[in-house]
């Protein structure tokens, strides 16, 4: 990994204000010292609904050879859509040779020799940021060997995709609508004061949960992330109690604010599964385990554990696998 700040990636995600393409070309920028591999990054939006294959929304390339980047929407369409798929099924950093499910004999693959091997790439890491409601980012960057992502990589960017794919639905969901507090259910200073409050918010409990959440963010924006940027990361969740997206707001004299935006995901599955247990079946659908679960909604894995473990037994079966598949299936119940 590139020494440069990883939390200018999160932080980047979070600019809900740019328009599309200069959202999606910052992001590339701030992921680009960490992913070059003398091959540049394709960043792309996504638009996926239930198991279907992923539509490009946009794309963007940077530090790409020119030839390689013309190819590169003849390559992703030429694909056999079941390896398409696979992204989406194996968590959010997997290389080429890994989705594959080979190592020397990833060389010998038709479509790498077709297209990638002539510009000296015989691997590549996909970072993709998925959740169950279907929209999301990714990137795809060229390797010049064959190779595995590492436990520390898939950690590192197990958590930066919570925070885009969790960045891109707020985007939508903010679209058409006026910036700044209005519609948030929460405004904070960064020294954790409240200052308005409302809908679910408002309790006790919610107004201590999202105080200390402003603080954590805080935190992880100071000298630890530096000292510390494993610990920096991992204290700034994706997500508030499963609801709110922290996002600042600059006033126009300069004073900011941390403000707290409803941002629940949505998740299709049998009408016998709760909302929540939706959403975190979905997750797990898409190859999360239950930490990075518990990380994308900012709730404890034990609580993950338990709701999995309520989904089976509504559902009648006894393992993990079972579990999604039933719910691929739509079964048992009428998907709601």
């Amino acid at each position: 990994m590139a020494s440069a700040d990883l939390l200018s990636i999160v932080e980047a995600s979070y600019r809900v204000d740019l328009g599309d393409a200069a959202w999606l070309e910052g992001l590339a920028e701030a992921v680009l010292p960490h992913l070059d591999d003398g091959f540049g990054v394709a960043a792309f939006e996504f638009y996926r609904l239930g198991d279907g294959l992923p539509e490009v929304v946009q794309r963007c390339h940077l530090g790409i050879p020119d030839k390689l980047a013309a190819l590169y929407p003849t390559v992703f369409q030429t694909m056999d859509p079941e390896i398409r798929q696979r992204p989406f099924r194996m968590g959010p950093c997997v290389t080429g040779s890994q989705m594959m499910g080979m190592r020397r004999g990833f060389l010998d693959e038709p479509h790498m020799k077709q297209y990638a091997q002539k510009f000296g790439m015989y691997d590549s890491l996909w970072i993709t940021a998925a959740e169950p409601s279907g929209r999301g980012c990714g990137f795809h960057a060229g390797r010049s060997r064959l190779t595995r992502a590492s436990p520390t990589q898939v950690q590192q960017w197990g958590r930066i995709a919570a925070h885009l794919s969790t960045a891109v639905r707020l985007r939508h969901a903010l679209k058409g609508h006026p910036s700044g507090r209005a519609d948030a259910e929460a405004v904070f200073d960064p020294n954790g004061k409240l200052h308005d409050a409302a809908g679910e918010a408002r309790s006790e409990q919610a107004r201590d949960l999202l105080r200390h959440a402003v603080l954590m963010l805080e935190k992880s924006r100071g000298p630890l992330r530096k000292k510390d940027p494993e610990k920096s990361l991992a204290i700034r969740k994706a997500l508030v109690g499963g609801r709110w997206s922290l996002v600042d707001e600059i006033e126009q004299d300069g004073r900011r604010y941390v403000v707290a935006r409803q941002n629940e995901p949505t998740a299709p599955g049998p009408a016998l599964l709760s909302k929540r247990e939706k959403e975190i079946v979905g997750y797990a659908q898409l190859g999360h385990h239950d930490k990075l679960i518990a990380y994308e909604l900012g709730i404890a894995a034990s609580t993950v554990r338990v709701l999995l473990g309520r989904a089976k037994e509504k559902l009648g079966v006894r393992s993990r696998k079972e579990l999604l598949e039933a719910c691929r299936g739509k079964a048992p119940g009428k998907e709601e």
